[in-house]
Formats: structure tokens, sequence, C-alpha cells
């Protein structure tokens, strides 16, 4: 037997589209399908994890209690490996408080995760660059950190000083730095992507 370290997987994302609708996945033959905790139990097998930490997949917003109510069933099942999770929230919008308030009672929530780097059907970006530094989003993560939650920031590459700035301005928040940056390898290497 070799000696085998526990693995937290920390980003799980499992969907059941019966109960969830993702618009961003549409069009995307390899996502436009269920991927439940069956498959990835059977998927993970062997492999060491011991645990791990839903993800937000950026459902619908109008499902997002959904979604939150879904997953809290998987994390109260002992039989799966799944101990807590990551929300969807706008910590921009003054509703995050009254949001976190509904929930406040759920332990299995350990933060919540913002989707920065979408863009619109035609290509713009929905959300300009320092969008993450506006008063309103600074004052929803110290919030999240003021609740002892942290938060995933999903930022485009080249707006990473937006997102440095906005630790700098919330020392009480813990940082998730979702997707590591969204950097793109052959970018970062001065290299063009292999066709």
């Amino acid at each position: 037997d070799e000696l085998m370290i526990p693995i937290i997987d920390t980003h799980q994302h499992i969907w059941d589209l019966s109960r969830l609708s993702l618009p961003w996945i549409k069009g995307l033959e390899r996502m436009d399908r269920n991927y439940l905790m069956s498959d990835y139990l059977k998927e993970t097998e062997g492999t060491g994890i011991a645990a791990s930490i839903y993800m937000e997949v950026d459902v619908e917003h109008q499902l997002r209690n959904r979604e939150i109510g879904d997953i809290t069933a998987h994390c109260a099942n002992s039989d799966v490996l799944m101990k807590g999770m990551v929300i969807a929230g706008d910590p921009e919008t003054g509703e995050i408080s009254s949001y976190l308030d509904k929930h406040s009672g759920n332990n299995f929530i350990k933060g919540v995760r913002r989707m920065l780097q979408v863009t619109k059907p035609n290509g713009d970006t929905q959300y300009p660059p320092g969008y993450c530094l506006t008063q309103s989003f600074v004052d929803g993560v110290r919030e999240l950190g003021r609740r002892g939650l942290l938060f995933s920031i999903c930022i485009r590459p080249s707006e990473l000083n937006d997102a440095i700035e906005l630790v700098k301005q919330c020392p009480e928040t813990m940082f998730v730095l979702d997707h590591c940056g969204n950097a793109d390898p052959y970018v970062v290497n001065g290299e063009n992507a292999p066709l």
C-alpha cells in the first residue's frame, strides 16, 4: 500500500439540467448535459479525493436559491464527499446582506463567487475594468469578511491589478483567485496557442 495524501477538491462543479438552467453552456456540446454527483464519484474513484467544495455554476439568477438547496442536500448526505459550497452572489447590490441573512443558518456555505469576466453576446465586456473597485462592490466584499465568508473572484487576466487593489481594500476578507486569474499560459509565455 502506498501512502496517499488525502486531497480536497476545492472547485467541484455539478449540475442537473432538469433542476437548473445555465445559459452559458448553450452551444457547448461537451457542457450541455448533466454532470451529476454520481458521475463525479465514479470519475474520482481511487484518486485520493477525500472531500470536495462545490463551486457555483452561474445558474440563472432566479434559480440561485434552488442551486443552494440542491447542494445543501448533497453536503448533508454523509455518503457524499461534498463538505461545503461557494455560492453565487452580487456583492455590489444592496441586497447582499439580506441574501446572506436568508442563508445564514446554512453552515455549508463557505463563501461567495462573483463572475466578472462575463462577455455580452456581441463580445463586449459586461463588467468594465475597475468594476470590482466601485464603493458598493468593496462594501459588499467587506460584508463577506465580517461574516467569516471568503470571496472567490473570477476576473479577466488584464484586470488582476484591480483584484489586488480590492484585496488591499478588504483586509478582513479571505480571497480565492478563481481559475488562477483566467490566465492563458500561452499568452503569459509569449506564445501563440496551438491550433
